[in-house]
């Protein structure tokens, strides 16, 4: 798990006021929640069965996001190669790293988000020869008062493909142990492998004019040695 800041203030104002531009294309992603997405999520949008819809929204959303983000993401690149000292480039036929954005809501001062390991890109069509290392990266742009951050906990995901894990743990949802806080920061990215349990963190306290905004991305190392970004 690193930190490295890659935003000025100016600069978060800027990406801020781009995605609020963009609000006609935001996606509401829970029925009763002000949960929304900017950008093809492959969490949300494939399966292994059925990916046909994520390329839909991926063909879409790309060329917006291209348009308004392509100087962010000329940030996030190095930065994510500065962290890891492998090359990295956008995955050119999958979705564009893209946005989360949660509204003030009374929910999400408890756990709503899933724990989870990130295998995202299992689901995907990819055209490259793939290794085993993967990356997560979140990019804090607009957080609630109380703060925002990521909670981990000390369990890969070997472990939690193993059968004596669900006969013992019951599965990842009724973990008991406390969580470690990754508290975020607007302005830096947080990037780690993906591979330990994670959740979104509840907020500790709540205002009416809370929004918590991050833009959100994956990478899988192709065996050209080269991380593929993708979301």
């Amino acid at each position: 798990m690193q930190t490295v800041s890659i935003l000025t203030t100016a600069q978060i104002q800027e990406v801020i006021h781009q995605i609020d531009g963009l609000s006609a294309h935001w996606e509401q992603r829970h029925l009763h929640l002000p949960f929304y997405t900017l950008g093809a999520a492959s969490y949300l949008d494939s399966s292994k069965a059925l990916n046909a819809r994520y390329y839909q929204k991926a063909n879409h959303l790309n060329p917006i996001l291209e348009h308004h983000f392509a100087w962010l993401y000329a940030l996030v690149i190095p930065a994510i190669h500065q962290v890891t000292g492998r090359r990295c480039q956008l995955a050119e036929d999958q979705a564009l790293p893209g946005f989360h954005i949660f509204l003030a809501h009374p929910q999400f001062l408890q756990p709503v988000a899933s724990k989870h390991v990130d295998l995202q890109h299992t689901t995907l069509n990819w055209q490259q020869l793939l290794k085993r290392s993967t990356l997560s990266f979140t990019l804090a742009l607009e957080l609630p008062r109380s703060g925002g951050g990521l909670n981990t906990w000390p369990v890969s995901q070997e472990v939690l493909l193993t059968d004596r894990f669900w006969s013992t743990k019951l599965g990842s949802t009724d973990i008991e142990d406390e969580p470690t806080f990754i508290q975020y920061k607007p302005g830096d990215m947080v990037i780690h492998s993906g591979e330990l349990l994670h959740q979104i963190a509840p907020l500790n306290e709540l205002e009416a004019s809370d929004r918590r905004i991050t833009l959100q991305g994956h990478g899988v190392l192709s065996h050209e040695n080269t991380y593929l970004l993708y979301w």
